[in-house]
């Protein structure tokens, strides 16, 4: 993306904002940006294997859901969800090879998107990049990580818990209700909910109306907010005051 275009200015924007890119110093995001063309994605869109193998895109609007499928019975499970800042193919960038993964558009996406080689040229001249880079490689993996973890050591009400609470936005609770809103996630069907925790729609959406009544959560019309943090934090497993000393950075 050259300087003139009028593009410029907006995407410089978003990698200032990036968690790939934040405090990096103004000319090594400027170079960093000559290198990305803007693209767009309509929503319902499934990028092609080629998209990881030969691209690396930053995404400046929309969301990606990152999925592996069973051949035979269909069964998905979500294991990266992407949003403004998030960078894809991360793993493929660090090795060089494909892997069976399903990208999905969930939305009418815009990415800064060029070729995997010249990241990785780029990243040789620059590596005060790593600053950021390494850290965000590592909350990807801690993602998965606690994934495994929780699909196998807790139930699924558990799951469903600690994965709202995961994407609660603590510093934006309505001045009328009280209410907080979800990051990301907050328009998501049930059957997109369910594999995000590796269940199926009928058994979360049981489990939602059991955390409605308890008083947790609210939902309507596609819409999840949270009532009250406590309860939540209590079907997750987890103590409030562990997620609100790192709302930035959730587990």
């Amino acid at each position: 993306m050259l300087p003139d275009s009028p593009l410029y200015q907006n995407g410089f924007q978003i990698l200032q904002q990036s968690p790939l890119c934040k405090g990096l110093n103004r000319p090594v995001l400027e170079d960093m940006l000559q290198l990305f063309d803007r693209r767009t994605f309509a929503k319902g869109t499934c990028l092609s294997r080629q998209e990881s193998v030969e691209y690396f895109h930053i995404v400046i609007r929309g969301r990606l859901e990152l999925t592996r499928i069973h051949p035979e019975t269909g069964r998905r499970v979500t294991l990266w969800l992407l949003g403004p800042g998030d960078g894809y193919d991360i793993i493929t960038l660090l090795d060089g090879k494909g892997h069976d993964i399903l990208p999905v558009v969930l939305d009418d996406v815009e990415t800064l998107t060029t070729g995997l080689s010249t990241v990785r040229e780029w990243i040789s001249r620059h590596p005060e990049f790593n600053r950021c880079f390494l850290p965000y490689v590592a909350e990807r993996m801690r993602q998965l990580e606690n994934l495994s973890t929780d699909l196998a050591l807790h139930d699924t009400v558990t799951r469903l818990a600690r994965l709202i609470l995961h994407y609660v936005d603590l510093n934006n609770a309505s001045p009328i209700t009280g209410k907080y809103p979800l990051r990301l996630i907050n328009d998501f069907s049930h059957d997109t909910l369910a594999c995000m925790v590796g269940s199926v729609r009928t058994v979360v959406n049981r489990h939602l109306q059991q955390l409605k009544k308890d008083g947790a959560v609210d939902f309507h019309r596609g819409h999840l907010t949270v009532k009250n943090l406590e309860i939540l934090a209590s079907q997750a497993g987890k103590y409030l005051h562990e997620r609100k000393s790192k709302h930035d950075h959730w587990v």
